[in-house]
């Protein structure tokens, strides 16, 4: 099996990239095809002379990456909210800021076990 190798450059920053048809991933070590849409971001990077910016942003996407775990936190702290409504404590509509981000700060991850998750999702139809 020959492999087939393609060379993009991007002259002004003196930056260039020869990939094949496929690649190692380093998270897994398994070897992967390189997808239509990459192929496609490297040839208009290289076109538009930002091929450093790509790899750079990648590789601070690859070894920073956003976590979902605080999405988590903020849907957990509205469950425990309306666990707290079913379970009948007033909570006044009229409520400031201060005592949402005090609420908030006052709901502990051990708040909610994933049993009452599902008890308040299956309450609301979910």
């Amino acid at each position: 099996m020959k492999l087939m190798f393609k060379t993009y450059t991007d002259y002004l920053n003196k930056t260039a990239l020869t990939f094949s048809e496929t690649f190692i991933d380093v998270k897994t070590g398994n070897n992967t095809p390189i997808s239509p849409k990459v192929k496609e971001q490297i040839e208009y990077h290289a076109t538009n002379q930002t091929l450093m910016h790509l790899v750079l942003s990648a590789l601070h996407n690859y070894l920073h990456p956003k976590t979902s775990n605080s999405n988590n936190e903020i849907i957990l702290a509205e469950l425990a909210e309306l666990r707290r409504l079913i379970e009948g404590a007033s909570i006044p509509s009229n409520r400031t800021r201060n005592h949402e981000i005090a609420f908030k700060n006052n709901t502990e991850k051990a708040d909610l076990d994933i049993n009452e998750v599902v008890d308040v999702l299956e309450a609301f139809g979910g």
